[in-house]
């Protein structure tokens, strides 16, 4: 019963809908529907709401994203840089930061300081090193290897500053290097085995390289003086070096004057460096032993003749270019037959030759005082190396020298 009252109820509501839907439908045909049909639906869709619509500016909407944009940004921000953080935490002022200690080697009976890549100390010996101009200012040589450390230390020079990077090597000469951090307060460096060899101008570096300060007058003084207590006089012979372009020979031609021995060494204007390394190791310690007068120019080699035998100075020129040796007159080395109380003998470089300053001041020196000599050679044989020449002459006018007054061969 319940449920037929309910079905008629819902069939008469049913019909009712149907009824209203058919009358708007009639109602909204024409202008006056379409308007009512209108306010209708906006009634329905805002009728029941709040929101209020206003005009929207352009720039506020921009300006509010652009904050929402960069809000979450912000927690994020510490991640990015962690990076170079790290990077920057590398660079060496760590190793810097402290002063290299001081290591005492019971074994060797020395102290030395070991240096790192960093190190300041290392970038300043780097420069000393390095620069010929540096060193030319404060008169010092670097010497490279065991035996040549050990002459000149023999010699009396002073060593300023002693690397190693070989301990073995420095156990060899340990005695003489320690002597001379005692009396002399030579600072002794432990480097790298990578840093010697990019300082080092030899393919294989030897381990050992010293700081020296250039033989003083004193030392070389005493050096004669020692000589001459052993019997040996220097002879009174200046070696002229000309146009001497090659370390290697420079170091030979001063070896074999050290070996005679002769009073001195002119090494003129345009030839290369007698201090260089490559030099000094031609030269096998002769540098450390007789005077060197390096760069002078024609102009002032005069000053170098000694005062008491100004009055009978021969100068003899070493010559083998034969239109040369015809044009003065040259002879063989072995007739030379009157020896000076002092005695220039000049040489030239093998390439270059002797200049023609050296033939102007051996003409200016005048009243026959000047021979252009030359050595005998065989067929098809141009010329000799510059050192075995300048030892042939040499040795040969030590031989007349040495002869007995008045003896004829």
């Amino acid at each position: 019963m319940f449920c037929n009252i309910l079905k008629r109820s819902f069939q008469a509501n049913i019909k009712n809908v149907q009824t209203f839907s058919a009358m708007r439908w009639s109602s909204s045909n024409g202008p006056q529907g379409d308007i009512k049909d209108a306010l209708d639906i906006e009634a329905n869709l805002f009728g029941n709401s709040d929101l209020k619509h206003e005009p929207v500016n352009t720039r506020d909407a921009l300006r509010k994203n652009r904050t929402k944009s960069l809000g979450p940004k912000k927690n994020k921000e510490p991640t990015v840089p962690l990076a170079p953080r790290k990077i920057s935490a590398i660079p060496a002022p760590r190793a810097a930061s402290g002063p290299a200690s001081l290591i005492k080697d019971s074994e060797l009976n020395l102290e030395f300081v070991r240096l790192t890549l960093h190190d300041p100390l290392t970038s300043t010996l780097l420069t000393t090193v390095r620069s010929r101009k540096r060193r030319d200012k404060n008169r010092q040589i670097i010497i490279e290897g065991r035996r040549l450390i050990r002459e000149a230390l023999q010699c009396g020079l002073k060593m300023e500053a002693l690397l190693f990077s070989q301990k073995d090597q420095l156990a060899l000469i340990k005695e003489d290097v320690g002597r001379s951090q005692l009396e002399s307060g030579s600072k002794i460096y432990k480097v790298p085995q990578h840093d010697l060899k990019t300082w080092s101008s030899l393919v294989t570096p030897p381990g050992l390289m010293a700081i020296f300060d250039r033989p003083s007058d004193k030392g070389l003084e005493q050096n004669l003086t020692e000589q001459q207590q052993l019997g040996t006089r220097p002879l009174p012979i200046t070696v002229v070096c000309d146009n001497i372009r090659e370390p290697n020979n420079l170091g030979s031609i001063i070896r074999t004057c050290a070996a005679l021995p002769c009073r001195q060494v002119v090494v003129t204007h345009g030839c290369c460096d007698p201090w260089e390394s490559k030099a000094l190791r031609g030269g096998c310690g002769g540098q450390f032993r007789l005077p060197i007068l390096d760069d002078v120019t024609w102009e002032e080699l005069s000053s170098s003749i000694p005062r008491e035998a100004a009055d009978n100075c021969k100068v003899f020129i070493a010559e083998n270019n034969q239109e040369k040796r015809d044009e003065h007159q040259a002879i063989d080395y072995a007739e030379i037959s009157e020896i000076g109380a002092h005695n220039l003998l000049i040489i030239g470089g093998e390439s270059h030759g002797v200049s023609e300053e050296a033939y102007s001041f051996m003409n200016s020196v005048g009243g026959g005082q000047g021979k252009c000599v030359y050595i005998p050679l065989a067929a098809g044989v141009d010329s000799l190396n510059v050192a075995s020449a300048l030892t042939l002459l040499l040795f040969e006018l030590r031989r007349k020298l040495n002869q007995p007054t008045g003896s004829s061969s």
